[in-house]
């Protein structure tokens, strides 16, 4: 007994001597966490950088002189007459320049440092060799550093003593996001079991159960990455600063550094930061209305941003109002006051216009959906996108050359990827997105939607070619919403036109002609196959253009036209890391097809001929003719322009008009087009390079215009058409007589018959 008895009091000195040991080290460890805080900064925040896609060396890829010297202006390589120019300089003999590569890593690539001679001519790159002069394949330019979430220059705070905040936002905070905050020590285990609860009855996390001091403690000391030992961390640091400072002391240090939103490329962090951006006032001059608001903010700050979306801003703000009701820290008259109160978010702390800031805000949406602000902005990631910065800066000269307000993305036809995006002409005036967010009626640029349909269309005579008749005459279409009396833009009828002309022309009594026979909701099916998500009303209206779409989600869906068939989905992000390394995403591009090669082939020859003799002739004056392919649209009342259009290596699409209903007269061919134009003719030297290879199961065959069958020897019009191999025309032209005496007829034939004829 006696000995038992010593064991077990050397048992409990053991365990008492590691309780010690844990709780030194929990001190140790919150002192050195702490220090920066004391410090009065937050230097042991990581900044989530934002980087551009890199620049490619390949050789016989598309390269100017100009071009590459822009690049590397950007990049701040600084020339130099040496023969060995040092990492990060380059020299230039004529068309060659040897680059001292500074070499890079992301998630999806390794480039190593290194000197490299790059020979360039005739708008493309000859060869590109090592330093050694052997052969390479390809060499990279790092990306450029587009901003930094966290960074110096990239976040907008201002300290925050505890003589400034309001009590009316203190409450607000309080209430929205910990009301049991002067009741706990800094874990709330109620507040936990609660919001378990919750998440279990509606079967997801709709609410979380950390208190105001675990979020600081998360927010400042530690690592993104959700485990249970980053938990275990929080815990403990809550339960450290709980007994190392006062409650009022936490709350000011909350509010010093919680986030509040995003402008721009510009993260809005504290409370003193935020009443000016969002009210150009002092936390003192708020009013409870506008507290409440930005307590409501502190839950998802991009949903219930009042610059992006007011009603739901004002109904979190309400939300928050009946919480404080509810913990008594105002009366119910008070309550029906502020939320009666028009609050008005000014945006006044906005001082960034930079071009790139619609991409920004893109990217930063779909980043904040799938990590979460806090991620994004406590312990930043390593995010690589898609932007090609030189394409992104002319595609913004463009828009902001434009007369109208106007909107551009560019596309990497193969792959999605976003290249450029410009929501409009001024990012710090008005920052709506109209590329992505905005929803209007395309008007003609939907068409070819229609056309591609009709291809692969299966009637009980064989398919629909390019030589197909439809009829292209006034008349009404019955259907579930009523008559339906539509007319073609400029009041002409041409009869039984060819498909080829339908579209080229944008004829729309005769796309109508197709619609109908297709039927509205095979269309709508094959638009959400090509990648069009936005609802769309099944109705024949829909061929013309009725059902409102996004200019990303039209310009991705020309993407199949381009590529040989291939669905690719627009994405902004290519990659994205966390300070560890671990990847977080990577983009893999998934094509499917929609269209076979032959198809698309077919679809891009007849998107030529608008360009050619249709309603886009206006690039072919203007030099694009040999090289692109396109569609205009137009809205009924002129609101509205499109083109979207595409190049062997670019898609892109153009919106042009105004975000108040007005009648202004805009038509796709006037007002879209020569944004489209500026900017392709910019980049000619990428996006004019290449051609469209005729694949195998594409026939050409000699036809009649006027009938769609075989030439005789007396048709006066004829064309050469292409069609898929197996759905050519075998009959000859019943208009017109064969052998000798039609030719004899045709001889005789004036010759403006024949000319009419043609046009035709």
């Amino acid at each position: 007994m006696p000995r038992r008895s010593k064991t077990s009091s050397s048992g409990l000195w053991k365990i008492a001597f590691a309780l010690a040991l844990i709780l030194a080290a929990l001190v140790f460890y919150a002192e050195r966490s702490i220090g920066p805080l004391l410090a009065g900064d937050i230097s042991g925040a990581y900044p989530t950088k934002i980087y551009s896609a890199p620049a490619r060396l390949r050789a016989g890829g598309p390269m100017a002189e100009d071009e590459l010297l822009e690049r590397l202006e950007a990049l701040r390589y600084a020339q130099t007459s040496e023969p060995s120019p040092a990492p990060g300089e380059f020299r230039r003999e004529g068309s060659t320049f040897t680059i001292h590569l500074r070499g890079f890593l992301s998630p999806l690539l390794r480039a190593p440092q290194a000197r490299v001679a790059a020979e360039l001519g005739r708008g493309r790159i000859e060869s590109v060799r090592s330093k050694d002069g052997l052969p390479l394949v390809e060499a990279w330019l790092e990306p450029e550093l587009l901003y930094e979430i966290s960074g110096e220059k990239r976040i907008r705070r201002e300290r925050l003593s505890s003589s400034e905040i309001p009590k009316a936002a203190a409450d607000a905070v309080v209430a929205a996001e910990d009301r049991r905050f002067f009741r706990h020590h800094g874990i709330d285990l109620r507040g936990l079991l609660r919001a378990l609860l919750k998440n279990a009855a509606k079967g997801r996390i709709a609410q979380g159960g950390s208190t105001l001091t675990q979020q600081l403690s998360r927010s400042l000391f530690l690592s993104p990455k959700r485990s249970l030992v980053r938990k275990l961390k929080e815990t403990l640091i809550a339960l450290w600063l709980e007994a190392r400072f006062s409650k009022e002391e936490i709350l000011r240090m909350y509010l010093d550094a919680v986030y509040f939103g995003q402008d721009g490329p510009v993260s809005i962090l504290g409370l003193k930061a935020a009443s000016k951006h969002y009210f150009d006032k002092k936390p003192g001059e708020m009013t409870l209305a506008e507290s409440a608001l930005l307590a409501g903010l502190l839950s998802s700050p991009y949903r219930y941003d009042p610059l992006r979306d007011p009603d739901a801003s004002a109904q979190r703000r309400r939300a928050v109002l009946a919480s404080m009701r509810r913990e008594g820290f105002i009366t119910l008259e008070e309550e029906r006051r502020a939320a009666a109160e028009r609050v008005r978010a000014t945006g006044a702390g906005r001082t960034l216009g930079r071009s790139a800031d619609y991409f920004l805000a893109y990217a930063h949406r779909q980043l904040e959906r799938r990590h979460g602000d806090e991620a994004l902005l406590t312990r930043g990631l390593s995010v690589h996108t898609t932007l090609d910065p030189r394409l992104h800066r002319l595609a913004a000269a463009a828009v902001k050359a434009a007369k109208h307000q106007a909107a551009l993305v560019a596309l990497d036809a193969r792959t999605g990827a976003i290249l450029a995006l410009a929501g409009g002409k001024d990012y710090l005036k008005q920052p709506f997105d109209r590329a992505t967010l905005a929803r209007r009626q395309p008007g003609s640029a939907f068409k070819p939607i229609v056309y591609a349909a009709g291809l692969g269309f299966e009637t009980g005579r064989g398919r629909w070619t390019a030589a197909s008749l439809l009829s292209d005459a006034p008349r009404s279409f019955k259907t579930p919403q009523g008559l339906y009396s539509p007319r073609n833009y400029d009041g002409r009828y041409l009869g039984a036109v060819p498909l080829r002309t339908a579209l080229a022309e944008s004829l729309n009594l005769a796309t109508l002609d197709l619609a109908e026979k297709l039927g509205p909701k095979a269309l709508a099916e094959f638009a959400r196959q090509l990648g069009i998500s936005s609802p769309l009303r099944e109705e024949l209206g829909l061929a013309l253009g009725a059902s409102e779409v996004t200019l990303l989600e039209l310009t991705g869906a020309y993407c199949a036209f381009a590529n040989g068939g291939a669905r690719v989905e627009p994405y902004a992000i290519a990659a994205a890391a966390d300070p560890e390394g671990e990847i977080l995403e990577a983009h893999l591009p998934a094509a499917r097809a929609v269209l076979s090669p032959q198809e698309a082939y077919l679809m891009t020859d007849l998107l030529r001929e608008s360009v050619r003799s249709g309603t886009a002739k206006e690039l072919s004056r203007l030099g694009l003719g040999a090289c692109a392919a396109g569609k205009t649209g137009t809205t009924n009342d002129g609101k509205d322009a499109w083109f979207i259009g595409y190049t062997p290596r670019l898609v892109a699409g153009v919106w042009a008009g105004t975000d108040a209903p007005a009648k202004l007269g805009l038509t796709g061919a006037k007002d879209a087009l020569p944004i489209w134009a500026a900017f392709v003719l910019s980049v000619a030297t990428a996006a004019a390079q290449g051609s469209w290879p005729r694949p195998d199961g594409v026939v050409s065959v000699e036809v009649d215009p006027g009938s769609g069958l075989r030439v005789q020897s007396g048709c006066p019009s004829r064309r050469t058409e292409l069609f898929l191999a197996g759905t050519e025309p075998r009959a000859g032209c019943p208009l017109h007589s064969g052998g000798f005496l039609g030719w004899f007829k045709r001889v005789l034939s004036s010759p403006r018959s024949a000319q009419t004829g043609a046009k035709r």
